[in-house]
């Protein structure tokens, strides 16, 4: 087929369509006023759509580079099951790409308050659940949490942790790819950078290329609110399990809460960025962060001397649909349409 772009053929066709290096940039792109409250100040904010990406989420560019780098330094020689500590993403991404490098059994130990939509898609990729409870107060060494026992279980020579939550690999990932198109998209004129903080990958990532480009980009950090859900983004307690010195790479922590995640999640989808409650996380943050700073200081301090204009990124690690009873749950019914008919309906739930 010549040069064509985004064509993969031949016996390595899906091998490399997953790899991030191989695939066109991701789009970057700009939310509208209604979404983005600061635009009188001449803020622009642009969200950054992983959940485009071959595996649907964010997790695939780690996933992948955690796998390769094994391969490349002889790590997969004799591997024969992976066992990971995730709920979904991490380890379907990871599941879908250790089989393109011959490794088919992978588990999973998972949270017991996982959602029952997430198990069966674990299921459905493959991937054999290990429901764990885990401890109220972990900490990183913690022999009862799910990251602790997939390293135990990893100790057996056919066995193979990737170890999403200390492993460089990960950050790697997002210094290889998702920093330098954010970098080459905003031609260099990011001025802050907001993600949710989970296995923390995404944000060190990301500022260790950004700030080393541009000291003076700030790094926003969005962590769940004490007793509050989001999935795939931790509280302060939980980020306890993270191996990664995270806290130096990130110059201001917002904590958000569980309905205004998932309510800007639904105002991003229905104007067309299907995206899910992480991103809501993230935008929620970095709204948060502008407008403490600008009741504090002004916004003067931010953005390009010349234009006046302030440009933010926030990553969107997936899309709704994995999570789409929870909407039901934590957004007001007000916010939906009434059903017509509804006592016609044979399948009611």
């Amino acid at each position: 087929m010549g040069n064509r772009q985004n064509v993969f053929e031949g016996s390595s066709a899906i091998r490399d369509f997953l790899d991030p290096g191989k695939n066109t940039y991701l789009p970057l792109v700009e939310l509208p006023s209604t979404l983005n409250p600061f635009a009188g100040d001449n803020v622009r904010i642009f969200a950054k759509l992983m959940n485009m990406m071959p595996l649907g989420n964010v997790k695939a560019a780690p996933a992948f580079n955690m796998i390769e780098e094994k391969y490349l330094n002889g790590e997969l020689e004799g591997v024969r099951k992976i066992v990971e500590n995730s709920s979904g993403n991490t380890v379907s991404s990871v599941a879908l790409v250790a089989r393109h490098f011959g490794i088919n059994d992978i588990q999973s130990y998972v949270p017991s308050e996982i959602s029952w939509h997430k198990l069966l898609m674990l299921l459905f990729f493959g991937v054999e659940p290990i429901v764990n409870v885990e401890p109220e107060n972990p900490d990183e060494g913690d022999p009862n949490s799910g990251v602790s026992k997939a390293k135990k279980d990893a100790e057996q020579d056919d066995v193979l942790n990737p170890g999403q939550y200390d492993n460089q690999a990960n950050p790697r990932a997002h210094e290889r790819w998702t920093a330098a198109q954010i970098w080459d998209q905003t031609d260099g004129k990011i001025d802050v950078f907001c993600a949710g903080l989970g296995t923390t990958g995404t944000i060190i990532g990301n500022s260790r290329y950004l700030k080393a480009k541009k000291p003076s980009l700030q790094v926003v950090g969005a962590m769940r609110a004490p007793d509050n859900y989001v999935p795939g983004v931790r509280t302060e307690k939980l980020l306890k399990l993270v191996g990664f010195d995270w806290g130096k790479h990130v110059d201001t922590i917002e904590r958000v809460e569980t309905a205004l995640s998932y309510q800007l999640s639904l105002e991003m989808s229905r104007s067309g960025i299907i995206v899910g409650p992480s991103s809501g996380l993230a935008l929620a943050g970095l709204q948060q962060y502008l407008g403490d700073l600008k009741a504090r200081n002004g916004l003067d301090e931010l953005g390009d001397k010349e234009t006046g204009e302030i440009i933010c990124v926030f990553p969107c690690p997936d899309g709704p649909l994995p999570y789409l009873d929870e909407y039901f749950k934590y957004i007001d019914k007000s916010h939906f349409p009434s059903i017509q008919n509804e006592d016609l309906l044979l399948n009611k739930p």
